[in-house]
This record gives structure tokens, sequence and C-alpha cells, in this order.
């Protein structure tokens, strides 16, 4: 990474070599004391991020933290802390939370904040009042940010008035703010991602969470010690807003998924299942990573072994608890785990950035560190019972909402695979393979049933899409009839809403704003299917051109050759690229379209 500063670039290393979690204040007092004082924006490989922090505490310390977290997600960022007290006020308009100003922001939010607490001796009916009315002055203060927004939710009192009831029955200040943390995040908008911080004070622990004393001498809540993890998780949330989550998860097999090597100890001497308490950990572990797959984490194998000695303990072990249909990408082989990497994600038509890394062995988990630093390599305990937490604390695969197309994901790049290999055996074959697959793309109704997706993929995607415009919920309600959203299914799954385009119709021009499409359906035409809407669009309203802006970034390269063969043009590296709304499609896409948007 060319940085232009020795000291900078040292600085830098030394955050990227960060363990988190795990880190001691002692390591990352020195980082985060060198890099408040360096300007981060203009660093070579980072991208540029202004973020704004907000709370009625003060947030000056947990502002440099985030600074440094935000550097291990691969933003350079400048992280301006509001004043002590300046929550209410800067929503209200004392602070420009829009595009203008800002990138992102971070509402830090305090059990102290509460409103509307409920008397003791509240009824039940009174107390569900009460939530109700924080609820909505706290939605309609968080609606008030432009940009991409992480609220911590409230935290739970220190002390419980009502002993175990105050967390546990209406009219407790526990339970008002356990309901009010539930509205907020079933009510605020796709733009928002709520962390909910009693699950982070219980992973940090009550005595390292509060520092009573710092917050009677700064007003400061939070303990020192507590400050990289709560800036670590909130970095998270935002990095999932951002669409820089993780996708992908890679694993080791032998004393990753089971004690034992099974080329030597062979099938039976392989340690998993529940005879021993390490072969129970190992079942633990798969437990937890198939239940990742099932909310839209995609599965990849890299081993060192023969692939067919790989293979057996998913066909044949009867401990295996995740099943070889469960993996996108098999690869077992002899070659040097980061070049496996790179053929993995190649495979999958995903950036190495989109990786996560697990093995037991640390001079692999070193080299794939060393050779392939956008991969993130999880730092894995030496006792297999620990293997669920240090992934879980990784926050690789952060989730604002679970969306039908989530649950369809890990099915939709084992195609992608499929696609690979038929692409590699079957060459010019490739239209009867497609084909095969009976796809239908359906042109859904833009509505408040769809809206939710059409906002995240938009922000999600970073390969195929055109430029960073993005949108609020209601901007795309509001041009509801000109935003196309393209659903696609074959006869292997539904893949859900795939592919966005938001458009302007106007001067005899349809100007593409943004055209979005997920990775998962790469190589399947699609983009032909909305050239063929986007033409059939452009005639309704009168228009005889299609524009497209597209903003070079380091992602969406793959653009202008795919808006060449498109028919797209442009007559330079600024201007637009256009084609006319008729002529012939360029390729045959062999999909079903079906308009629900008529129905």
């Amino acid at each position: 990474m060319a940085t232009g500063s020795s000291e900078l670039n040292k600085w830098i290393q030394a955050a990227l070599g960060l363990r988190v979690p795990g880190a001691h204040e002692g390591e990352v007092d020195p980082i985060v004391a060198a890099l408040k004082r360096m300007d981060l924006l203009a660093v070579d490989g980072l991208k540029p991020l202004r973020v704004r922090v907000l709370g009625n505490v003060t947030t000056d310390y947990l502002a440099d933290h985030l600074k440094l977290m935000l550097l291990r997600s691969g933003f350079g960022a400048s992280v301006n802390a509001g004043q002590y007290g300046g929550l209410v006020r800067g929503l209200l308009g004392d602070v420009d939370l829009g595009p203008e100003n800002c990138d992102a922001c971070f509402l830090i939010l305090d059990h102290r904040d509460i409103q509307f607490p409920p008397p003791i001796g509240s009824t039940a009916e009174e107390a569900r009042a009460l939530v109700q009315r924080e609820a909505d002055f706290w939605i309609s203060l968080i609606e008030r940010s432009r940009v991409p927004t992480v609220v911590m939710g409230f935290d739970m009192p220190p002390h419980r008035i009502l002993d175990e009831q105050d967390g546990l029955a209406p009219g407790g200040l526990g339970w008002h703010v356990r309901s009010i943390n539930q509205q907020l995040a079933s009510r605020l908008p796709a733009t928002t991602a709520i962390v909910d911080a009693e699950a982070l004070q219980f992973r940090v622990g009550a005595a390292k969470w509060l520092d009573q004393r710092l917050y009677h001498l700064c007003k400061q809540p939070y303990s020192m010690d507590a400050l990289p993890e709560i800036a670590h998780t909130l970095v998270a949330a935002l990095a999932g807003l951002l669409g820089r989550a993780r996708k992908v998860l890679v694993l080791d097999l032998d004393n990753t998924l089971w004690g034992g090597v099974v080329g030597d100890d062979g099938l039976q001497g392989i340690e998993l299942g529940q005879e021993t308490a390490d072969g129970e950990a190992f079942a633990n572990f798969q437990k937890y990573v198939r239940q990742l797959a099932g909310r839209g984490v995609i599965l990849a194998v890299c081993s060192k072994n023969r692939e067919e000695v790989a293979r057996a303990p998913f066909r044949e072990h009867s401990g295996m608890v995740l099943k070889e249909e469960d993996i996108a990408c098999f690869v077992a082989n002899f070659e040097d785990k980061a070049s496996n990497l790179r053929h993995i994600a190649r495979t999958l038509n995903l950036g190495l950035d989109s990786l996560v890394f697990v093995d037991d062995n640390p001079v692999e988990r070193s080299l794939v560190r060393s050779e392939l630093p956008e991969v993130m390599v999880v730092e894995m305990p030496e006792d297999p019972a620990h293997y669920v937490h240090a992934l879980d604390s990784a926050k690789a695969f952060p989730l604002r909402a679970l969306t039908r197309e989530d649950l369809g994901r890990g099915a939709s790049y084992r195609t992608i695979a499929a696609l690979q290999e038929a692409s590699a055996e079957s060459g010019t074959d490739m239209d009867r393979f497609l084909s095969g697959l009976q796809p239908v793309a359906h042109v859904e109704a833009v509505d408040a049933s769809t809206v939710d997706r059409i906002v995240q993929l938009i922000r999600k995607t970073n390969q195929f899409k055109l430029n960073l415009s993005i949108f609020s919920e209601a901007e795309i309600l509001a041009g509801a009839r000109d935003v196309v959203a393209i659903r696609l299914a074959d006869r292997l799954q539904d893949y859900g809403i795939v592919a966005i385009a938001v458009t302007v119709p106007g001067n005899g021009i349809l100007r593409v704003a943004n055209w979005v499409m997920s990775c998962r359906v790469f190589g399947r035409r699609l983009e032909n299917v909305m050239l063929e809407t986007l033409r059939t669009n452009a005639r309704s309203h009168g228009c005889t051109m299609i524009e497209c802006v597209h903003t070079p970034t380091e992602k969406n390269v793959i653009l202008p050759p795919i808006l060449r063969q498109l028919g797209f043009e442009s007559t330079g590296e600024s201007a637009p690229w256009r084609r006319s709304a008729e002529g012939a499609d360029p390729q045959p896409h062999y999909m079903t379209i079906i308009d629900r948007r008529l129905k």
C-alpha cells in the first residue's frame, strides 16, 4: 500500500495486523493515538469516508477507535465527534447529516437518553403506550439522516429497580429499553442498521461495559477496555450497510471441521461426533457454519488433500453435519492455499475481499495474510470448543435484515460454479446449458413489499454498478413507475430480485440513473433481459435513446466491455454511454419475461 509516509505506513500496517477481538488496551492505545494525528482520506488503497458521530455522551474516544476499526475494514476515514449533549440538537438540524457533509454517521443512544420512562406502578397498557411514544420520538429523529446510519441501540440500565421483573414485565425500565430496541429494529429504513447494545454488553462483560467514575469525570459511559469491541461492532454494521460485508466462508478440513488428518488417520480415525468432547466441539462448529449457510453465507472448502479423500467424510461419516450440497466450491489439492483462494474467488465471480478464511494451522493463516491481505483471516484458537466464538466475534457477515434473497444465496453460487464448469467444458454449448435451465425473468412491481430489497441491492452491489448513486426508500417509491426490478427464477431455484435499473425519462432520452446486478447471476445474460426491458420502457415514454452514466471505480471495471457488448457507445472518458432504443438485442438470453407491473 503506497502511502507517501513511512511513519503513516508503519501505523497502518500495525492497525491491519491487530487481532480484533482479543486485542489488549496496551496494543490498541498507541495505534489509536498515532492514527488520530494522521489524515487517512487520501491514502492509496483505502476508500475515503467522512463520518459523523452524534451522542449525548462524550464520543471523542469512541471516534478515535472508530477511525482505527474503519481502517481495518479498508476505509481511510475522517471521524468527526459531535459535542456532548448534541444528539437531539444535531438530528434536529445543528449537524447536516447529508451527503454534502458526510458519507455515513453513527448515532450513539444511551439508557440515560430515555425520554418517556415508565413510572413505577405503570399498568401494562400505560407501559406499552410509553414504548410507542418513545419509539415514535426517536424514529422521527433518526430518519432525518440522509446518509447510511448505524444506531447504537439503548443499553440496559446497570440497576434494576423492579428486580427480576425489571426487564421481563411491562413497567420495568429494562423491559422499556428492550421493547424500544425491537421497534427501532423493525421500523427503521433500509439505510439504517441498529446494533444490539444488550448483546454487546453481554460480550464485553458488565464489569467492563460501564465505568461510572469515568462517566462522572468526562461523561463517557464506557470503560476504555470496552471501546475496541464497541467500535469493532459498530464498524461491522456500517460495512454491511456500505456493501463491504464478506460473502464467502472458506474452510480448511483437517483439524478445522474434524479432529485429525483424514488422509493419515482414515475415515474412522478422525474425531467428530458426540463420543468425545473434541468431537462434539467440531460437530458444534459445523452446526454453526451450516446455520450461517442457511442465512446466506456462501461456503467453500480449501484443503490440502486428495479430492476423493477430502470428500469422503462428507459422504460417509455419520458425525458430519455439513453436507457436500452445502459447499458452493470444493477445492482439494496440494497447491498453496493462497493460489487456491484466488481460484475460489474466480470460480464464484467474487473479489478476494469477499472471502473469510478459517484454518487451524497458523502457518497457513500467516501465508494467506501475507499473500492476500484482502482476505479476512480469522485467528483460530487451539481448542475447538472456542471455534464458534472466534468466528462469531470476527463479525465478518453483518446482517441488517434477513431477506428471501439471502436464504437462496448458497444455491445461487453453487449454480455459478456449475456455470463456470459448463463454460470450461462445453465451449460453444453454453447456449444449450443456459436454455436448459428454463429461466424466467419477472419484472416486479416496485412497492412496499420490494423496496427494502431494491435499496439494499443498490447499496451492496460493487461490481456491476454503473456509478455510486444511491437512493432512499422514499426516492425509489416516488419514482416506482420508472424503476425496473428483475427477479430471476429457473428450474433450480428462485434467486429473488437480482437486477435493478433506476431510470428517468425526458426529452426523448431514457436516462439510467443507476443500474446494478448481483454477481450471483453473472454469466446468465440477465443484462440482455434488462436491455430489452429498458428498450420497451423507452419506447413507451416516446424516448429514442437510452443513456447511462458510468463512473469508474476499482470494483466496476467490468462495465465498459459489457456496455459495448450491449450496443452502448461513449465518445469520451466522462461522456455518457448511449444506444438507440430500437435495434436488435445483441445476444439471446433464453429467458421468458413476465412483466408483473402489468397485473
